[in-house]
């Protein structure tokens, strides 16, 4: 009874893996050459893309705060001539007379 089991076994075990290496092969074959492609991409595109994508968001933002510098600059020129016009109106009040005094 124990030669004829062990040769079962061994039957059914060259059946299992003979089946399984004909089911995988295609699949493990195609696993590989997407691997393959994806590391020879990545590999292509990481030098180059990635830094050219990182340098375009860098340019981006410098854009970005110097339209803000900008802006602020054109608020502070506007600001600075209404003062000076505030300034200049109230010299000219101050050299000229006192409200209520008339002369005549």
């Amino acid at each position: 009874m124990g030669p004829e089991i062990f040769e079962m076994l061994a039957a059914i075990m060259m059946t299992v893996l003979i089946g399984a290496i004909i089911l995988l092969f295609p699949l493990s074959r195609r696993l590989g050459r997407v691997l393959e492609e994806w590391i020879r991409l990545r590999h292509e595109s990481l030098p180059d893309k990635d830094r050219l994508e990182r340098l375009e968001l860098g340019v981006l933002e410098i854009r970005q705060l110097v339209e803000g510098i900008d802006q602020r600059m054109g608020l502070m020129g506007e600001r600075q001539d209404f003062m000076e016009s505030l300034i200049d109106s109230k010299k000219a009040g101050l050299l000229a007379a006192p409200p209520g005094r008339t002369d005549a």
